[in-house]
């Protein structure tokens, strides 16, 4: 299964829900891509080297070059997800341009047989992190839920929704604003689940903070319980174009 996570307006959380997501994903062999072209901040926050990572499974998945094992370019970190690491700088938004356009066929053939979650950070429109989009059985956008970040999806909706063959749900970031259901009804598109605000759970998967038992905080259930959604989900449908029509502003409550 191959998940892609991003956002459409600024990075509220994204990096956070795709390495908690493949650090808790009720299956074996789960696998985090570090994708964002303006990322690459992982290997730091956990104290490794990008190498191996993005950009020698990017090398390694060119024509001619053999046969490709993700397991060749992944590191462990301290958390329990099996990372993909990106470089710092402009190297990650060139490795990212390598896979897209050379690696999809290893991308797909190891989202066949594993859970692989590729962190896009933030899509523009024609970017690279939307071809890998489009490949995805399943695409979460993360969103506050403030009128201002459902304004900024549906603005969107029009040109992302044709470019994806996937399923697309929205996962609701923060506590304040709109609600789940009061979202997928204004969008057109369901709540996978709402990714409420947390020092702890959030320092974890930051490296930031050593903390023993995050696996139980609320945090992180919410993110397995998303992970078992998208497990059972069918993947091979988004909602219908007609869900286009219903996209209007939610009423602002006083």
């Amino acid at each position: 299964m191959l998940i892609a996570v991003c956002s459409v307006k600024g990075a509220p959380g994204v990096t956070t829900l795709g390495l908690g997501l493949a650090a808790l994903w009720p299956e074996e062999g789960a696998v985090l891509l570090e994708c964002d072209p303006e990322g690459g901040d992982l290997a730091a926050r956990f104290g490794h080297h990008p190498e191996p990572g993005l950009t020698s499974l990017a090398a390694a998945s060119r024509p001619g070059s053999g046969p490709v094992s993700f397991d060749d370019h992944t590191q462990s970190v301290s958390v329990g997800a099996r990372v993909v690491l990106a470089p710092p700088g402009d190297a990650a938004a060139a490795a990212v341009q390598t896979l897209v356009y050379s690696g999809a066929e290893v991308l797909r053939r190891t989202a066949d047989v594993r859970a692989v979650i590729v962190d896009l950070g933030r899509l523009t429109r024609g970017s690279a992190g939307v071809r890998l989009a489009a490949a995805a059985d399943h695409v979460l956008v993360v969103a506050g839920g403030h009128l201002a970040d459902a304004l900024q999806v549906q603005a969107r909706l029009e040109w992302l929704r044709p470019e994806l063959s996937g399923r697309l749900w929205l996962v609701r970031a923060g506590d304040d604003g709109y609600g789940a259901a009061e979202l997928s009804r204004a969008l057109g598109v369901p709540v996978l689940g709402e990714s409420p605000p947390s020092r702890l759970v959030g320092g974890a998967l930051a490296g930031r903070l050593q903390v023993p038992n995050w696996r139980r905080l609320r945090l992180a259930r919410a993110m397995r319980d998303m992970a078992i959604t998208l497990t059972t989900a069918q993947p091979a449908s988004i909602l219908p174009d007609a869900a286009v029509d219903r996209l209007v502003p939610v009423e602002v409550r006083s």
